[in-house]
Formats: C-alpha cells, sequence, structure tokens
C-alpha cells in the first residue's frame, strides 16, 4: 500500500508526496470536494436573491425560507451518523448529491411555479447536510491518525478554494438568466454525483478503541459517553462559529459601507486564500500544539481582528481580516480533531455534531448580530460593531484559558508508523 511516511521531512514536497501516493478514490475525492464546493457556492449566497427576484416571493417569506435552510444545513447534519450507519459513507455522499441536484432542477422549475420553492430550499439545503459529516468521515476512516491532520487540512483547504471562487463566478452569471444558472448547476451535480458513484471505494468504519458498557446498546451509550467526554470541544466549537459568523453573516453590510462590494470581494478572497494555503502546511504543527493554548490564542486573534476592523479604513479590514483568519485556521481544524478524537470509531457521527454547533453557533450570531448591527447603525457608528464581536471573543479566550483542557490521550489510537493510509475496500 502507498501513502506512507517517507523520512522526507515534513515539508511541502514530503506532504505533495504523501498525497500522490494516496489511493486512487480517495485523491478524487478532494478534487470533488472543491468542485462540490464551488457549484454550491455559485447558488448558496444568492439563494435570498433568486427567491426574491427571480421567483417572486415576498422578502418576509424569503428571509424565513433562508432561516429554515440555514437550520437544515447545519443542525440536519446530526442524522449524518445514523445515515451514515444505514447506507455507508459512499452511499451516504451519492443520496446527499442526488437531494441537491432534485433541488436545484426544482428552484429553476420554481421561477414558473413559485411554491416549487419551498421543497427546493429544504433539498438544497438537505444536500450538505449529509454529505459534509460523510465527506470528512470517509477522509479519516481512509487515512491513519498520523495522516488526519494533514488530510483534514487537504480537505479544508479545497473547500475554501471553492468556496472562494463559487461567487464570483456566479456573479457574472446570476443576472443574466437565473434559471440557466440553476439548470446548469443541476447538471453539475448530476456528473458529481456520477463521479462519486464510480471512482469512490465503500470504506468500512474503523472499530472505536473502547467498547460500550457491557448490556448496553453500544450505539447509543457509546455516543453519550463519547458526547460527555466531548463537553469542552464542542462548547468551544460552538464558540468558535458564533464568532466567525458575525464575520460572515456581517462583513458584507459592512464593506459596503466602507467602499463597496469589491472589497468585500478582497476581504473574502483574502480570507479564503489563506485557509487554503496556510492550513494544509501548518496541519501537523496544529495537531501537537498544546489544546489550551492554542484555543484561547485562536479566540484572541479573533478579536485582534475584529477590533482592527472597527478602524474603518480598507486597508484595516484587510489587516483585521488576516488576523482573524489565522485564528480560523488554527481553531477549526484543531476543533475537528478534537472531536473525531473523542468520539472514536464514528466520525460521521462526530462531524454531525460539527455541524450541529456550527447551526447553532450561526443562529445565534445571527440574532445577536441584527440587534448589534442595527443599533450601532442607527448610532451613525457602525465601526463599534466590530468592537463588540471583539470583546466577546475576548471573553471567548478568557474562557478557554481557564476551562481549556489537553486532547485526552486514551482516545487516541495508538499510531501506525508501517502503514499511513487505511486500505479500502
Amino acid at each position: 500500500m502507498t501513502g506512507q511516511r517517507t523520512g522526507r521531512g515534513s515539508g511541502i514536497t514530503a506532504k505533495w508526496h504523501t498525497f500522490t501516493g494516496l489511493p486512487s478514490g480517495l485523491k478524487a475525492l478532494i478534487g470533488l470536494s472543491f468542485v462540490v464546493a464551488l457549484g454550491s457556492y455559485m447558488v448558496t449566497p444568492f439563494i435570498g436573491v433568486l427567491m426574491v427576484e427571480a421567483v417572486g416571493l415576498d422578502i418576509r417569506v424569503a428571509g424565513v425560507l433562508v432561516a429554515v435552510a440555514t437550520f437544515v444545513q447545519f443542525g440536519g447534519s446530526i442524522l449524518g451518523g445514523p445515515v451514515v450507519d444505514r447506507l455507508g459513507l459512499k452511499r451516504t455522499m451519492v443520496l446527499a448529491l442526488t437531494l441537491r441536484t432534485v433541488g436545484l432542477v426544482l428552484f429553476g422549475l420554481a421561477v414558473k411555479v413559485p411554491w416549487v420553492a419551498y421543497p427546493a430550499v429544504v433539498l438544497v439545503a438537505a444536500g450538505p447536510a449529509l454529505y459534509l459529516p460523510a465527506n470528512k468521515a470517509y477522509i479519516v476512516t481512509s487515512v491513519s491518525d498520523t495522516l488526519r491532520p494533514l488530510f483534514l487540512g487537504v480537505s479544508s483547504a479545497a473547500l475554501n478554494a471553492g468556496m472562494g471562487l463559487g461567487p464570483l463566478l456566479a456573479a457574472l452569471l446570476v443576472d443574466a438568466d437565473p434559471v440557466l444558472l440553476l439548470i446548469g448547476l443541476a447538471g453539475l451535480f448530476a456528473l458529481i454525483t456520477a463521479a462519486h458513484q464510480a471512482a469512490l471505494k465503500p470504506v468500512e468504519r474503523r472499530p472505536a478503541q473502547a467498547p460500550a458498557p457491557a448490556g448496553a446498546a453500544p450505539g447509543q451509550q457509546g455516543r453519550k459517553a463519547a458526547l460527555r467526554s466531548a463537553l469542552r470541544p464542542i462548547l468551544f466549537t460552538s464558540l468558535a462559529f458564533y464568532v466567525y459568523f458575525f464575520f460572515q453573516s456581517f462583513m458584507g453590510l459592512y464593506a459596503t459601507g466602507v467602499g463597496n462590494i469589491q472589497v468585500l470581494g478582497w476581504v473574502m478572497l483574502l480570507n479564503c486564500a489563506m485557509v487554503v494555503v496556510l492550513q494544509p502546511v501548518w496541519a501537523d504543527r496544529i495537531a501537537r500544539a498544546d489544546y489550551r493554548l492554542l484555543v484561547a490564542s485562536s479566540f484572541a486573534l479573533m478579536a485582534l481582528g475584529t477590533a482592527a476592523m472597527s478602524l474603518g479604513s480598507v486597508p484595516a479590514l484587510l489587516a483585521g481580516t488576516a488576523l482573524f483568519t489565522l485564528g480560523e485556521i488554527f481553531l477549526f481544524l484543531r476543533c475537528d480533531l478534537e472531536l473525531v478524537d473523542r468520539v472514536p470509531g464514528n466520525p460521521a457521527f462526530a462531524f454531525g455534531v460539527q455541524r450541529l454547533t456550527a447551526g447553532i453557533g450561526g443562529l445565534l450570531a445571527g440574532v445577536v448580530g441584527g440587534f448589534l448591527f442595527a443599533h450601532y447603525q442607527a448610532a451613525g457608528d457602525p465601526d463599534a460593531f466590530w468592537l463588540a464581536v471583539a470583546a466577546q471573543a475576548a471573553g471567548a479566550a478568557l474562557l478557554a484559558a481557564l476551562l481549556g483542557a489537553g486532547r485526552r490521550t486514551a482516545a487516541q489510537p495508538p499510531a501506525e508508523p508501517e502503514q499511513a493510509v487505511a486500505a479500502t475496500r
């Protein structure tokens, strides 16, 4: 089996040799992850606009549908584990992509038949709810624990590259013919679905290290025990997404006031580019770093970044985004690794929990951020919004310094120096 550590060090060349030694199915999945994110983010940021301008829905109805879609997309991922238990990782991804393909077709039809927009939005959101936990679980299951940080970082880079380029491409097309865009994307996702079916090999779950208590149902009791051990990582994951969604959800409104819509494009491009370039390179160091120090420092970087944004100039926005993104790079990868470590043998469930916490954090950030942004805008001081965000990020850093705990070594399987990639079946 190829894909072993070759002794060439941990530089970029060694990582490239490791990647080229992976099974073809896993390499295909990483490449397809970019295409999935690219196609998804050609429509996701524009759902509200399409429902109002193309479908003709009332803006309040469209707002409710966007909220429902966000909850389904993130909160629905908690179902990823049970679905994977029944269908397996590959079939779950194929099902998820099929749901999104059908949803996009219905979205295109909704321009002529508006009520079809309701099931369309749910299906479009249900696709990533099932796909992303299964996607990450496939990677975790297919590589050794030694390579887990690297390839979760590579996967995140592929997804962020697609997220960065997708809106830029869609912006060129959405005003021309939204129906053509939606049907074209449905065709793209049909091809992506077929590619997953053809390129991926089924993989079996690696056994958990700790057996369930005697006389207990292994699935339910094991998950409850694992979640109890993972309460602190779940808390910090929720806080991470809470802070992140202030940036994700309100930067557009703020940036257009500072400059124009092009400023938002540069800010988001910088954010995605830094994640794409730096997270895979630093993945091993992020995995080895002291948990308490890394989490507290990450929130501190987010606090410094949002404080810099409050200065109100374009250079300050870009500098603040760079600091904020550094915290994001460290924090999100380590949160993924902690949850997988503390829910052994069931990565799809672990990533489903992670996505659920993202949904909760995003929902709270949307509610709190909406009131805060409206308050400071009405007061004529929108810059102060970012100071309020910085104060909350600083509070999260203090909480992490007080409550953060190192990774539990008992939850980590032994290292596999002889074989870096688990055999695919």
